[in-house]
């Protein structure tokens, strides 16, 4: 084979399939010259001989195809093909462009349509569960619970989210064109896209003096968001705290862990073990929000949010009231490559205190109670009037009749 097909394959890939080791590990890597012969080890040999089809591939457009094409483009198409392959929706190769999106999400700010979505593998659909106040998506009239189907007329599974999503973002006055499967209706929505700033959390003081706090998501202000709540709560010195998790897809695992550093006692609030038995447990202090809790909790409430629930309910210091939960018990790192790329990857499961892994089972409530189907149809879930909110208002009832401690 010719050298110089095997060395372009092999500084993509090497990088690719090394991200688990260390920066120095990294570096200790043998360095491929274009003349003159070198040594390497038969497992390093065996290691590149993995890679022959995609050189011979190369070689073969090379030779053969009409035109001159971008090997580069051809790698970073053959690096998301590589990531795909693992049949993992959570684990995904950015580009670069991708990962300016990514990260942009992650402050709160970015140019889109305005909403929050989950690739659900149960029906391999791209759900929203979030349809951010005051956006393009919301004034166009999607809703929670949609499920998108095609974006510009082109379809997209739930493992094609991050390509449906890169398609919906973009320069601010220019239209795009979602279809959402709503029930068994499908709906076009042409949409508007400008700067979408993200409001992570919401929250008020209920009649009965309660506190309500809605966590959107676990990202960008979400930490600070929920201290202003709490403080906000505390001031008024507030009979109860309800915290609505509903359709919260997670976030960060961090975030979750210091909102539980303000509401839990001191103890483990989650750890979590590599596929080499390798276990990190998150600690919290004893000083904390001591208040009768309930947690709303639904089937988009997922890994960040489940690890908070789990917590929750582990330590006896709150009730879960709604269904049971999505049951996404794995947690993702995210490694950023010198070209502006990035790999998001599952490194790990999570378990909660009592030692539970609830990836693929998820949480049951402490109370289970379904909302009116006609309802969350009309409104959105993140939209229910609260006195048509069943599990608002059971909620409510369980703080204000003391069976919450």
């Amino acid at each position: 084979m010719k050298r110089n097909h095997v060395i372009a394959s092999v500084l993509a890939f090497v990088l690719l399939t090394a991200v688990c080791v260390s920066a120095s590990a990294a570096s200790a890597l043998p360095m491929f010259k274009q003349q003159g012969d070198i040594t390497i080890s038969r497992e390093e040999y065996n290691r590149l001989k993995q890679y022959e089809k995609l050189d011979l591939l190369m070689q073969l457009v090379e030779l053969y195809y009409y035109e001159d094409v971008d090997t580069d483009e051809m790698l970073e198409s053959a690096a998301v093909g590589l990531i795909a392959g693992i049949g993992d929706v959570y684990s995904v190769y950015y580009t670069k462009e991708d990962m300016e999106a990514f990260n942009e999400e992650t402050e709160g700010e970015y140019a889109g349509i305005g909403c929050q979505l989950l690739a659900d593998p149960t029906d391999q659909m791209i759900t929203v569960t979030r349809v951010f106040k005051g956006s393009p998506a919301e004034e166009a009239g999607m809703r929670s619970g949609d499920k998108i189907v095609y974006v510009n007329d082109v379809y997209y599974s739930a493992y094609e989210m991050d390509a449906a999503v890169d398609v919906m973002r973009g320069t601010p006055g220019e239209d795009v064109k979602v279809t959402v499967l709503r029930g068994l209706d499908t709906v076009d929505f042409d949409i508007t896209r400008k700067v979408v700033n993200i409001n992570y959390v919401e929250y008020e003081i209920l009649d009965g003096n309660i506190g309500y706090v809605m966590v959107y998501d676990f990202l960008g202000d979400a930490v600070e968001g929920f201290r202003t709540a709490l403080e906000a709560f505390q001031a008024a010195n507030v009979t109860g705290m309800i915290i609505d998790l509903r359709n919260n897809g997670g976030g960060l695992l961090d975030a979750s862990v210091e909102m539980a550093d303000m509401i839990l006692p001191e103890g483990t609030v989650v750890s979590v073990r590599d596929k080499n038995g390798a276990e990190e447990a998150f600690t919290i202090d004893g000083e904390y929000y001591d208040v009768p809790m309930v947690v709303l909790v639904n089937g988009y409430s997922a890994s960040a949010s489940e690890i908070l629930s789990g917590a929750i309910r582990d330590t006896g210091e709150g009730m879960l009231v709604g269904t049971k939960t999505f049951g996404k018990g794995v947690v993702q790192s995210v490694i950023d490559f010198p070209d502006g790329s990035g790999l998001k990857v599952t490194t790990a499961r999570y378990f909660t205190p009592s030692g539970e892994c609830i990836h693929g089972v998820g949480i049951e409530p402490d109370v289970d109670i379904e909302l009116d189907e006609d309802v969350v149809t009309r409104y959105g879930i993140n939209n229910l009037p609260h006195e048509q909110d069943a599990q608002l208002q059971k909620a409510i009832e369980l703080i204000k009749s003391g069976e919450v401690q």
